[in-house]
This record gives C-alpha cells, sequence and structure tokens, in this order.
C-alpha cells in the first residue's frame, strides 16, 4: 500500500517539476528582450540580409509565445526538431555564399551566430534553453567590441547588459508573481552603479598584460587602403573615400604641410602600364640624426597589410605604444626597415596599431645600395613618345638637376589639369597623359615624371603614401584619411636620393591645402575632405575626438601606461605596499557599506518574513512547532485550536503573512504597508513564550 501511494506522489512530483520548468511568458518575453538588444549593436556589422533574418527569427518566437497566450487550453505551436536542425545547416550554407565561401573566419562565424541564437530561440521551451540562451547572447553582446570598441559601441552594450540581468532574473523565478519590468531593470541598474568604484579601482591598480591572452583569426577581406602596385587611377579612387587612415598624437608643433609626406610602398619595377615594389628585405639604414627632428605616435587603422607610415626620413625603429623598453633597436621583432626606408610590419595589421616613431624631416636621403639603384635605373618599357620627348630634352640639358628643372616646367607650363576624374588610358598611359589627355590624379604625374627620369639615364622610382592632414581643434591630433592619398618621385641626384613631387608644379595648393584646395569646381571631393566647417563636419570631428581620446586613454591603457600613472603618484617600491593597503582599505569599506545597505534592505524589505518567523519561534518555544508541510493557516487553525483566546490574533498573522508572501501587492505600496502594519500589530498581541505554555491546553 506505501508503495502505490509513492508512485502517484512521486509522479505527481515528476509532473510538478516539469510544469515549472516550462518558460513562462514572462521569461519567453525577457529572453526576447536580451536577445534584439544583444543583436542590434552586431546588426550594421552584417549583411542586410542576415541581420533583418536573425531579428525576424526572435519577433517569430515572441508572436508565437503571444498566440499560445491568447489560446491557453490549446497546445503550444512548435516547430519539429528535424526541421530546425535542416534549417540552420540550410542557413550556414547561405552564410558561406555570402562570404566568398569561408564559413572558419570572424565575420561569417559571428554572422552564423547571430543567426543561431534566433533558430535556438524558435525551439526553447524549458529554463534550461533559457539559460543556453543567456550564455549564447553572452557571446553576442562582445563580438561587436570586434569591429569597434569606440564609447558608442560600449553604450550601445548596456541595454543588452540589462536585458541579460533581467532574463536571468526572471529564470530565477519558478513562482509566484514577477515584479514590473521597471522594478527589474531598476535593480539590475543599481548593481551595475554599486560595481562601479570597484571596476575603476580594478582598472587602475589591477596589472595590466603586455598583450591579450589570446587572439582570434583574423578575416583578410577587402581594406580600403594603399596597394603595392599603382596603376592608373588606383589612388584618384582611393582618394574619393573619406575613412580614416591613421591618426597622429605629435610630442610638439606639427610640421607645416609642405614637410608631411608620410611614407609608405615604393615602386621601383615598371612594365609600361603598373608600377611595382622590390623584395623585402630588412637592410635599410637609419636616417642619421642632425636636421630637424619631430617625435610622433601612430594609431593605424586596420588595413590587413603590413605597410606603416612615418614622416621622412626614419631615425628610429618603430616602437609599439605598450613597450615601455630601451629606446632605439627595443622591440625589433615589430617591423622592418627595407633599403629603400620603407617601414613594414612582419605581419599585416589587422587591428588598431600604435607605434611611436621619430623621423628626420626633409627631402634627401643618402644611398642604401648598388641594387636598388640598379633597380630604379632600368629603362621604362613601352611609351616610345615619351622616349623620344626624354631624348629632345635631355640633349638640351644634359646636366640632371637642368633636366630635372626643364620636366617639372613643362608640367608647370602646358594645360596639364590635376583632376580626381581622369580619363581612361587603355594602351601607352604615359604617353597618352603627356601627348593626349593631359589630365590625371598625383598617380599620373609622379609615373610620367618617373619615366622621363628613368629614359633620360636618371635612376628614379615612385613612392606612395599620405600627404597632409587635418589637425582636429578639439583633440589637437592630426587626421590624416584616405583621400589624402598620394605618389610621388624620387631621383638619384649628387649620389642621394631626393624627393620631387611633379604634382605640386601643377596644382600647388594641394600640397598647402591638401586636396579639396587644389581640385576645380565640380569635382567629387569627399565630404569631409573639403575646406571650411559645417554643422556635419563639426560633428564628425567632435566624435572622432572623443573616439580617439577614448581609444588611447581607456582602451589603449596598457602596462605602460599604467606604469606612467603609478609613477605620477610617486608608487615606487617603498610606497607601494601603502598605497596596495590604502587600497584593499578602500575596497573592504565600499563592500562592508554595500552588505550594510543590503542588510538594512533586507530587514525593511523583508519585514513580513521576520514578523513570521518571530511568531512560529514563539509558538515554537511554548510547545507547538510549525511542521514543514504546514502552510500559515494551517498553522494559525492549529494554533488557534490550542489557544482560543488569540484565535483573532492568530488569523490576522496568518492572514497578513500569506498575503505580502504569495500575492502581488509591488504595485500597491499603501497595501503592503498596512498589511506589514497588521502583521506587526498581531504579533505583539501575543504573550511570551512562558505564558502561552502556561495558559494553553493539550499539544495537537
Amino acid at each position: 500500500m506505501i508503495g502505490r501511494r509513492k508512485q502517484p506522489l512521486a509522479a505527481a512530483a515528476r509532473t510538478r517539476a516539469s510544469a515549472s520548468a516550462v518558460l513562462s511568458a514572462t521569461q519567453l518575453r525577457w529572453l526576447g528582450a536580451m536577445l534584439i538588444a544583444a543583436q542590434l549593436p552586431q546588426a550594421p556589422h552584417l549583411p542586410l540580409w542576415i541581420a533583418a533574418f536573425g531579428l525576424m527569427l526572435v519577433g517569430v518566437r515572441l508572436w508565437l509565445a503571444r498566440s499560445d497566450a491568447r489560446r491557453p487550453g490549446a497546445a503550444p505551436a512548435r516547430i519539429p526538431s528535424w526541421a530546425l536542425v535542416v534549417f540552420a545547416l540550410v542557413t550556414a550554407w547561405f552564410v558561406r555564399l555570402s562570404y566568398g565561401g569561408h564559413l572558419a573566419g570572424r565575420e561569417p562565424s559571428v554572422a552564423f551566430l547571430f543567426i543561431l541564437v534566433g533558430i535556438k530561440f524558435l525551439e526553447s521551451r524549458t529554463r534550461r534553453d533559457g539559460t543556453l540562451l543567456v550564455c549564447l547572447a553572452s557571446f553576442l553582446l562582445i563580438t561587436p567590441f570586434l569591429t569597434s570598441q569606440s564609447p558608442l559601441a560600449a553604450l550601445a552594450a548596456l541595454p543588452a547588459i540589462l536585458g541579460l540581468g533581467g532574463a536571468l532574473d526572471a529564470l530565477d523565478r519558478t513562482s509566484g508573481a514577477a515584479p514590473p519590468w521597471r522594478t527589474t531593470l531598476a535593480r539590475i541598474g543599481v548593481m551595475l552603479l554599486q560595481g562601479v568604484p570597484l571596476a575603476a579601482l580594478l582598472f587602475f591598480l589591477f596589472p595590466r598584460l603586455a598583450a591579450p591572452l589570446w587572439g582570434l583569426p583574423q578575416d583578410y577581406a577587402a581594406q580600403s587602403g594603399l596597394s603595392d602596385t599603382m596603376s592608373p587611377g588606383m589612388i584618384s579612387e582611393l582618394s574619393l573615400s573619406d575613412a580614416v587612415a591613421f591618426r597622429v598624437d605629435f610630442d610638439g608643433t606639427p610640421p607645416p604641410p609642405a614637410l608631411r609626406y608620410w611614407r609608405g610602398p615604393v615602386l621601383a619595377r615598371f612594365d609600361g602600364r603598373t608600377w611595382s615594389g622590390l623584395p623585402q628585405r630588412g637592410e635599410g639604414t637609419l636616417a642619421s640624426p642632425g636636421g630637424p627632428a619631430v617625435r610622433y605616435t601612430v594609431s593605424l587603422e586596420p588595413s590587413m597589410k603590413p605597410w606603416l607610415f612615418a614622416l621622412e626620413s626614419p631615425s628610429r625603429m618603430p616602437q609599439l605604444a605598450d613597450d615601455d623598453g630601451p629606446g632605439d633597436g627595443a622591440r625589433s621583432d615589430f617591423a622592418i626597415l627595407t633599403p629603400d626606408r620603407q617601414l613594414i610590419a612582419r605581419r599585416p595589421v589587422t587591428q588598431v596599431l600604435r607605434y611611436t616613431e621619430t623621423s628626420v624631416l626633409g627631402d634627401r636621403a643618402a644611398p642604401a645600395s648598388a641594387l636598388d639603384v640598379r633597380l630604379a635605373s632600368a629603362p621604362a618599357r613601352g611609351n616610345p613618345r615619351t622616349l623620344a620627348l626624354a631624348r629632345e630634352l635631355r640633349a638640351a640639358h644634359p646636366q640632371d638637376r637642368d633636366y630635372i628643372a626643364a620636366v617639372l616646367t613643362m608640367f608647370r607650363e602646358q594645360a596639364f589639369v590635376y583632376t580626381l576624374t581622369p580619363p581612361l588610358l587603355p594602351a601607352d598611359p604615359v604617353d597618352m597623359f603627356l601627348f593626349d589627355e593631359k589630365r590625371g590624379f598625383c598617380e599620373h604625374f609622379a609615373s610620367a615624371f618617373t619615366v622621363l627620369l628613368r629614359d633620360a639615364g636618371i635612376p628614379a622610382r615612385v613612392v606612395t603614401g599620405y600627404q597632409g592632414g587635418e589637425i582636429n581643434p578639439r583633440g589637437g591630433y592630426m587626421i590624416v584619411r584616405q583621400s589624402d592619398a598620394h605618389a610621388w618621385s624620387e631621383a638619384l641626384v649628387d649620389g642621394v636620393w631626393q624627393r620631387f613631387d611633379p604634382t605640386a608644379a601643377v596644382a600647388p595648393s594641394r600640397i598647402e591645402r591638401g586636396i579639396a584646395g587644389a581640385l576645380p569646381d565640380g569635382e567629387p571631393v569627399p565630404r569631409f575632405a573639403r575646406l571650411g566647417g559645417g554643422l556635419l563636419k563639426n560633428m564628425q570631428l567632435a566624435l572622432d575626438a572623443l573616439n580617439h581620446a577614448w581609444r588611447r586613454d581607456v582602451v589603449g591603457f596598457d602596462n605602460a601606461r599604467q606604469r606612467e600613472l603609478w609613477r605620477a603618484f610617486d608608487l615606487t617600491a617603498r610606497t607601494a605596499p601603502w598605497a596596495i593597503g590604502a587600497a584593499v582599505l578602500a575596497l573592504g569599506a565600499w563592500g562592508a557599506a554595500l552588505i550594510a545597505l543590503m542588510a538594512w534592505r533586507r530587514r525593511h524589505a523583508e519585514r513580513a518574513i521576520v514578523l513570521w518567523r518571530r511568531a512560529c519561534a514563539r509558538l515554537a518555544a511554548a510547545g507547538l512547532p510549525r511542521q514543514a508541510w504546514e502552510g500559515p493557516l494551517d498553522f494559525a487553525a492549529r494554533a488557534s485550536a490550542r489557544w482560543p483566546q488569540f484565535a483573532i490574533a492568530f488569523a490576522a498573522i496568518a492572514e497578513s503573512y500569506a498575503a505580502l508572501r504569495y500575492a502581488d501587492t509591488s504595485a500597491r505600496p499603501a497595501e503592503r504597508e498596512a498589511l506589514v502594519a497588521t502583521l506587526a500589530r498581531a504579533v505583539d498581541v501575543l504573550p511570551p513564550a512562558a505564558s502561552l505554555r502556561t495558559l494553553g491546553g493539550a499539544a495537537r
């Protein structure tokens, strides 16, 4: 009999446990809000169909939950598990197609996770599924920071953090009515604010690592930036972009515009149309100190290329901003210097890279090697009319400097036009540019000038990079955009390499005032490269200054800058123990204050529980302990049967406590206060335990 009786009880217990494990409507709403808040910051970085599809899946599940709530007696709408598996496989295939046949890289993996959380939400039925969704949303929450670590990215993550806390709170509630969503968000917000002082203290005092503990595989997707080749029209297309190439913080006064030549890929090979670079060898020679020098820190944007940019000519190897090693030569494994004075990182730049450099300003440098001179002396192929012109000019100007001056005079005096919309030059582009079209951008002038010098027997090569830069008045740093991309020439004159910029002969305002100051009216100048201000540009500069300061002072707060901060506060080996002790005491005081505040709130917020336990303890001491299975009303009825003279007090205690404990009174604070007051008066009516023992009858 006992065994048969236990079986229905166990089955009933399993049924109750299964029912409590099913996600309620409130829990589904919190999970949906959490997923949408986690998806929205990542959506702008994804293809449109993936962003819309992932958000739509979450919306479909919320719509199904609402439909189920309208049909309480019907079976809930459910998609078969096998259909969801097939759906996930088909989705993975389309994501793979959207990313060029790749699914293992960073971007396709994030895109698949974006949709996967929606598919998982479609099949979620139990609290276990909800917990797994919280874990997936936590991963999705950090994926936008792989693309941007700006203050806006941090603010965009805040709703997802609040939603995640709300979802955890809802999943933790297995019974009773859920509090209003405003109450839940307010409580989570208070918890976040309580953790701010602790996070700030750890940020400044906890030892920083020189490098991250882990990394992610990078997607070598196409990025805006210079290439290792140059053909007619390549740089003019790049100059239509407003994207930032890098930012520069100078230790002193920035150099004048005429000296802002940011050296990049050097191109010495020419096949008649396209210029290309030489094999990269780390055999270059640094410039000798002696001329005017400038020290600066470059914040280089990701380009998936190894190019590093520096003012001509670098007098030391670049040093990573987080490297506090000794001066020149520190971190020699970071970059190489080629014989043509090109700085190249050993690995492609896949994330924002900050490095410090020192350059000697000038337009001349000693030759590096006989091999580079020989390659720069190779005759140019094709373009026969250019070759004939070079021979004619050379006959009239046998001296190298006179010949170069004659070529620059030709560019200056003839009807050449500097334009961002040059015509197509299908065959012999230098000939067509010099003799037919005479319209071109900087790469046309640099290419034609270099070919004319080579045809005359003067070693020359093309240098690409950036020229100029705009000082942001709100941050005091320089912004170099892709629209500042430029090409110029170098020629070996009197035994040294010297810079010549034929574009300056045609459009001298390009060097002094930038691209917008040199182009004629009607040219498609990028918005943020235009002269003057304007509300939109001023807003963009203010936002860029905020992002740069955040990246430099918060994201870039590395071990070197932490040590500088410690030195500023005189945290030496002698004073460090005192500082650490003070920090520990401050941390302990903050923790004690939080604990005291929570205890005070618990005493006031849960006063009903305290009063109920006091009444139960008094009755237990009087010989009537409450059984584990007894509810408030049953226990009050048993106590009234033993002490009928206090039946009214027992009933008031039980009814008030039951209403406070099991009814939703959070939205009616006045009613709650009245119930607590009734409970307190009824408990006070009961005499002490000793008096109850003398008054009571037989225990029941």
